[in-house]
């Protein structure tokens, strides 16, 4: 069973999603906790961190929820 203890997300981390997320176009929870070997609740504190700042936008419902890059200006 993982630990679920509050954790301090680095730039670091959210360097590591943010390319992740343009290699792949999305992210999901399960891509994220493979690339920091993160808990299920501590990528869903991380998300919602980066939703916060603008860093990421959440995608979908339930089990389809996809994390992305904000849109700008309709890109470029």
């Amino acid at each position: 069973m993982p630990l679920n203890y509050p954790i301090e997300f680095t730039e670091d981390m959210k360097l590591k999603v943010v390319q992740f997320v343009r290699s792949n176009g999305q992210i999901t929870n399960k891509d994220c906790r493979q690339l920091l070997d993160l808990g299920y609740d501590q990528v869903i504190m991380l998300f919602n961190k980066m939703i916060q700042t603008g860093e990421l936008v959440r995608e979908g419902k339930t089990s389809s929820i996809r994390y992305v890059l904000p849109s700008i200006n309709n890109g470029n």
